[in-house]
């Protein structure tokens, strides 16, 4: 008998604290918010701090909403990168092909967008991206001209940057690149 009592004054025990959070909780109260989060403004991302320190990576407008304002006034093709922090093949790629010296002379005729999936995910749904990293080509009015799933490679990029340009700015472009080379 001691022992069922011991286990009811623990239960009561037990039951009243419960209670008593509940009560608390109630009484403090939770409040919920619906807050519109404001996105800072856009700004040009390069990929990688080694191409941002010798100032010959490719520039990078931040959202895609930026990126399409930015390319009507402008009057340039985009080009939209849409990748993940924690994609290992987006690393890869920002490794290998985003860096080829004539990818980036050429991304200077373009408007380069990159796409952070976790930050921008209406992007990627609005666009279909459910792999990584996915490179897109588009007008200047936004209609899609080329896409890419996985890591194209720097010769498939540059081959399809090059047949959208007109021929004029895709040699000024080549040949600025290659007067920074020498």
């Amino acid at each position: 008998m001691p022992d069922s009592t011991l286990f009811n004054l623990i239960s009561r025990w037990v039951a009243g604290t419960a209670g008593l959070l509940i009560v608390l909780v109630v009484w403090a109260g939770f409040e919920i918010r619906d807050e519109a989060v404001e996105s800072p403004p856009p700004r040009p991302v390069r990929l990688s701090a080694t191409t941002q320190e010798q100032g010959t990576g490719i520039e990078y407008v931040e959202g895609y909403e930026a990126g399409l304002r930015r390319a009507a006034v402008e009057g340039r093709p985009i080009l939209v990168i849409f990748r993940a922090a924690w994609c290992h093949w987006c690393a890869e790629f920002a490794h290998g092909a985003l860096v080829d010296r004539r990818l980036v002379g050429l991304s200077r005729e373009f408007i380069c967008v990159m796409v952070d999936a976790d930050r921008h995910a209406t992007d990627c749904r609005r666009f279909g991206v459910k792999e990584f990293p996915t490179v897109i080509m588009l007008t200047t009015e936004g209609s899609e001209c080329r896409r890419w799933t996985g890591c194209p490679s720097a010769d498939e990029l540059v081959s399809a940057m090059t047949e959208t340009l007109p021929t004029a700015r895709v040699a000024t472009a080549v040949e600025d690149d290659a007067a920074t080379t020498r």
